[in-house]
């Protein structure tokens, strides 16, 4: 079980966003704080008829930066998350730079985004550059247990079938650690918009919800909208990170896949992406 979803989960049972707790790091015995995201604020992924961002308080809010391992990867590994941002965010962003392994380009994205971007006054960004560090250590999709960690997740359009190729969604439904820390941090979290990056499709993945949100995506990225599916059965949900939050969480949030090319330019990777990202979600 992760730190996140044994002691903050405990703690945060019934409160839909607020976050402004003390959690103890097992591991460590660090005291760290929380930011809280607040109630009540515009929609971000409205059009340009709605506010984007609210009003400016009379004083700053106290701006976080913090790190946290929110679990452990079969190997033991630590999956680290990192919030820079307003104690009191009104919307919250994801970015995870990694989920395959051999996806090394969005990790880059993820390291600028936390050393480089401050969000503006009543806005945060969580990243988390991998949820799959065995995956990345050896340069593979999987995880340890050869288990595609984006096909792992618990929705109808789930199969265990394909066991021994690189697509392989697992013995059962979020069976793996992996999958179950990003689960309990983005239920804890909730973000407005998560970024999910991969390749080497090239474009910006197209869905129902959060329209103008990859409109924005695709013109700052310079990348098009098209549909990623991963072949689960018609009117079942993807098993994939953006299937099951965007379905449990469409009221509240959206997450999108962003699949960059092949080989993308370093300058791509960090600036472009970074500035295009965190610029679409607006919290900078």
């Amino acid at each position: 079980m992760t730190v996140l979803g044994s002691q903050l989960g405990r703690q945060l049972r019934g409160q839909r966003r607020t976050l402004a707790v003390a959690v103890v790091l097992a591991t460590a015995g660090v005291g760290l704080s929380f930011p809280t995201p607040a109630h009540g604020a515009a929609d971000p992924r409205a059009g340009s008829g709605a506010s984007a961002s609210p009003a400016a308080p009379q004083s700053a809010a106290p701006y976080i930066r913090r790190g946290i391992t929110i679990g452990r990867s079969v190997r033991g590994r630590a999956i680290r998350a990192y919030y820079r941002g307003t104690k009191d965010a009104k919307h919250v962003l994801v970015v995870l730079g990694q989920m395959h392994g051999d996806e090394r380009a969005g990790r880059r994205t993820a390291w600028w985004v936390r050393d480089r971007v401050r969000p503006r006054d009543g806005t945060g960004v969580w990243i988390v550059p991998s949820m799959n560090p065995d995956g990345n250590a050896r340069g593979t999709r999987t995880n340890a247990r050869r288990v595609d960690l984006n096909r792992n997740w618990p929705t109808s359009g789930w199969s265990g079938a394909r066991r021994g190729t690189r697509y392989w969604g697992g013995p059962r439904p979020a069976s793996e650690p992996e999958t179950r820390a990003m689960i309990a941090f983005l239920r804890e979290v909730r973000p407005d918009y998560i970024a999910s990056i991969h390749q080497p499709l090239y474009g910006i993945g197209r869905h129902r919800g959060g329209i103008r949100w990859q409109e924005r995506l695709s013109r700052n990225l310079d990348l098009p909208r098209r549909f990623f599916g991963v072949g689960n059965p018609r009117g079942t949900v993807s098993p994939t990170l953006t299937g099951w939050y965007s379905a449990r969480f469409r009221d509240h949030g959206v997450a999108t896949t962003i699949e960059y090319g092949a080989r993308p330019g370093r300058r791509f990777v960090t600036v472009k992406a970074g500035r295009g990202i965190t610029a679409a979600a607006r919290v900078r």
